[in-house]
């Protein structure tokens, strides 16, 4: 902080007293060159007058005054408080010089002029005491400035606490209103008690739940809630829980105001002050009774569902023992006569096939033909009824293993044809070996015999995965199907070609569709006549047994790996 430039303070009063007015006015004469405000009295009455009046920075002060002199003039002013430090210069002549100098010191003059007067020395004295007292205005200058700032510091300060202050009260306002707010429109109920179990406060929800009113809940105990026949042990346990600080969460039945029960999953928490004292207690639960009626529900349902499952359980043991009969039956009593058929016809054929007519010898092929054709299709039944009954042991499978395994024995059907084998790096999977081998065994004995009719037959098997399943697909390139019939492909005894053009019994493919629904997985087939047809079903990935793929190869768009495996004609 800089002090205010000289020429901005106000002049200083120079007070002039002397009842003469030759020597007031050669006083004064001398001190206008100092351009101070000079002030004139005429008697000492009149000096203090002016004294209460305005402040002075100097006072000359004639010792010799009529009616009142300069001591007893000089003896009022130091009685004052506001005037006790102005300093005051006697004039005095030569002659009482010693006499008035001891007078004038005692009284408080801080130094003595003496007439006749010399202008030179005047202003020097009192030019000394204005600039003491310019100087000393303008520290009280400072110093007022320097409170003023202080104080507009302090308020400043004390305005932005005050602010800070509102602002912090409005932000717990607002906290208070929100948590307020947010317990009173909470939809699970609430309530809060002393540390004596009173309760002081319930929610709406909780009114809502238990149909006490806050006028008949607000004062019980939270005892009041407690069901009929409940376990004190378990009381006892969470009042000490809580008692230790400590929060208890489990589920309770609760009565309400009807004696109804109704469950929640609560939460006990203790609430603390400062000091760490326990003061209360808040209890938040959750409804649960419809969940709990529910459960009992499912109870009675599993249980209902036990007895059921037994029930049909030991309604298909019976089921199965009949089939098993029924198979049995098949087997032996169907199976009997045809080999009787078979066997007599054949005896016919040998022994009378040089008399028998051209018409008679067709009829007994026919007889002979439609016994064999009799009998695959009983094979074929019990083939497909034991697929459905037979155990699956899943384990890894090797897929390229497997096919090169059942390619082997397939080679006794190619015969003199030409064959091309184009087989992919295929996967392991999780499954049944034999059943596996009999899916890949139908699928490629299918190929081979679909496709006899071309001059090189080929067959792609390849894979590619989509999603978690691996897709393996059986490619031909025989005679293939009109799909407008495809629906008709995988049912039992169901044939889009006729037995004269390919044999079979029309079972392999719902053996097939059979097992591959056993292990998760499905089968479909896309062809065009003449064109070949191809087969792709899936099976689920393995986490544990993945096949191993080189660097930068792909699964995805058909045969990758070509091995070629042909039988000469």
């Amino acid at each position: 902080m800089t002090a205010p430039p000289a020429n901005t303070l106000p002049l200083a009063n120079i007070l002039i007293v002397d009842d003469q007015d030759a020597k007031r006015l050669a006083l004064a004469s001398a001190l206008e060159t100092l351009g101070q405000n000079l002030v004139l009295a005429s008697s000492g009455r009149e000096a203090l007058r002016l004294l209460l009046q305005d402040e002075y920075a100097v006072i000359l002060l004639d010792v010799r005054m009529p009616e009142m002199d300069g001591f007893e003039t000089a003896g009022l002013i130091r009685s004052r408080v506001q005037t006790e430090t102005t300093p005051i210069i006697f004039v005095t002549a030569h002659d009482r010089a010693e006499a008035d100098m001891l007078g004038g010191y005692s009284l408080g003059a801080v130094d003595f002029i003496y007439s006749p007067v010399q202008a030179e020395i005047l202003r020097a004295k009192v030019g000394v005491f204005v600039d003491l007292h310019q100087k000393t205005r303008t520290v009280q200058a400072h110093e007022r400035r320097l409170r003023e700032l202080e104080a507009q510091q302090a308020r400043r300060v004390q305005d932005r606490l005050r602010r800070e202050s509102e602002r912090e009260r409005q932000r717990a306002q607002t906290e208070m209103r929100k948590l307020s707010s947010a317990v009173e429109q909470a939809a699970d109920p609430v309530f809060i008690t002393d540390r004596e179990g009173m309760i002081e406060y319930v929610n709406p929800a909780f009114v809502a739940l238990t149909g006490y009113s806050r006028a008949e809940i607000l004062g019980q105990r939270s005892r009041v809630l407690r069901p009929d026949g409940h376990d004190p042990a378990l009381y006892e346990h969470i009042w000490d829980l809580l008692l230790r600080g400590e929060v208890y969460r489990g589920e309770l039945a609760s009565r309400r105001k009807d004696g109804s029960l109704f469950y929640e999953e609560k939460t006990f928490t203790p609430i603390k002050d400062e000091a760490g004292r326990i003061t209360h207690f808040v209890s938040t639960g959750h409804d649960v009774t419809e969940r709990k009626r529910i459960e009992a529900e499912l109870v009675a349902l599993n249980a209902s569902l036990e007895a059921r499952v037994q029930e049909r359980t030991a309604q298909l043991e019976d089921v199965n023992a009949e089939l098993e009969a029924f198979a049995h039956s098949i087997s032996h009593d169907l199976r009997t006569p045809l080999r009787h058929i078979a066997s007599f016809a054949d005896l016919l054929r040998r022994d009378a096939q040089r008399t028998m007519s051209e018409p008679a010898q067709r009829y007994l092929r026919i007889i002979q033909d439609s016994t064999r054709r009799m009998d695959d299709l009983i094979l074929g039944l019990l083939e497909f009824a034991r697929t459905g009954r037979q155990d699956l042991r899943f384990g890894p499978v090797d897929l390229g293993v497997l096919v090169q395994d059942v390619l082997s024995h397939l080679q006794n059907e190619c015969g003199d044809r030409v064959v091309r084998w184009r087989i992919s790096e295929l996967p392991v999977v999780q499954g049944d070996l034999t059943a596996l081998r009999q899916v890949m065994t139908n699928l490629l004995s299918n190929a081979l015999k679909y496709s006899r009719g071309r001059e090189e037959a080929v067959v792609e098997v390849w894979s590619t995965r989509e999603g978690g399943e691996y897709v393996l697909h059986v490619r031909d390139n025989g005679v293939g199907f009109n799909m407008a019939y495809g629906h008709k492909l995988f049912g039992v005894f169901q044939r889009l070609h006729s037995p004269d053009a390919f044999e079979g019994a029309g079972v392999g493919l719902s053996n097939v569709k059979r097992i591959l629904a056993r292990h998760g997985g499905r089968i479909w087939a896309e062809a065009q006549e003449g064109l070949g047809a191809t087969f792709s079903f899936t099976l689920p990935q393995s986490q544990e047994h993945q096949p191993e793929q080189e660097e930068g190869r792909s699964q995805g768009d058909g045969p990758q790996d070509v091995t070629p495996l042909e039988t000469p004609a």
